[in-house]
């Protein structure tokens, strides 16, 4: 760069290369490395330079939607390729109590596996081309649909249309919803079955009524099912 030689790298890179790091730069790294952060060191000109701090940055929506995950009785656990300490910053700020660091993509396989023969069903959201094995593992995998790998939302059954993980609180909302209108469909033309036969024996009800009825009795299901649809612009 401008005639000079500029090495970024681990602090590890740095002596590798023949650059001399200072005692005092190797302690001040190491500090920096174990509140979950990755250091970079910047040679000159085979001179120690500088010092850069990466950290990931959480979405604003990730602490409260932790947070409505916890209340609906989720088991919420964060599992990583990072670091363990990256990772362990990350889950305290977020208010999750387990964390499993530093995996493979089999090694996230093994981790929902494990929660599934615990009887556990296993939702798993990711992003990334590692998430790809664990997102088809689990029950339901959740793909992010913007910053999503290709393979991350090919291995998923759900690709969120944006990035906003506060959509999940709402996504199990109206999977239940739907559950239960779905009971609601398949209970309510039984009832009225039962109920056509009851009248059909006194001579109540006669073979044209009773069509109609039948007919008419799918209004009330249409209605029920069309009502989620309210129910989801409601929650947006």
């Amino acid at each position: 760069m401008d005639g000079r030689e500029v090495l970024l790298g681990r602090p590890r890179l740095l002596p590798e290369q023949g650059v001399a790091v200072p005692s005092r730069v190797e302690a001040r790294a190491a500090e920096l490395g174990t509140d979950g952060g990755s250091v970079v060191l910047i040679a000159t000109d085979r001179q120690v330079a500088g010092m850069l701090l990466l950290e990931d940055a959480l979405r604003p929506e990730a602490k409260p939607t932790v947070a409505r995950l916890d209340q609906l009785g989720l088991r919420t656990v964060l599992v990583s390729g990072d670091h363990q300490a990256t990772a362990e910053r990350i889950a305290a700020e977020l208010g999750i109590r387990e964390v499993h660091a530093g995996l493979l993509p089999q090694q996230k396989v093994e981790i929902v596996g494990r929660l599934q023969a615990e009887g556990r069903t296993v939702a798993f959201v990711g992003d990334g081309i590692n998430d790809g094995p664990a997102l088809a593992a689990a029950d339901v995998g959740v793909a992010m649909g913007l910053a999503g790998t290709d393979v991350a939302i090919e291995a998923a059954e759900i690709a969120l249309l944006s990035d906003d993980l506060a959509k999940l609180p709402h996504l199990l909302g109206l999977a239940r919803q739907a559950l239960c209108a779905i009971r609601q469909n398949l209970a309510f033309p039984v009832g009225v079955v039962v109920l056509a036969l009851g009248l059909t024996t006194p001579d109540i009800l006669t073979p044209v009524t009773g069509a109609l009825l039948h007919k008419l009795s799918s209004i009330p299901i249409i209605a029920n099912s069309t009502w989620l649809i309210a129910w989801g612009a409601k929650a947006e």
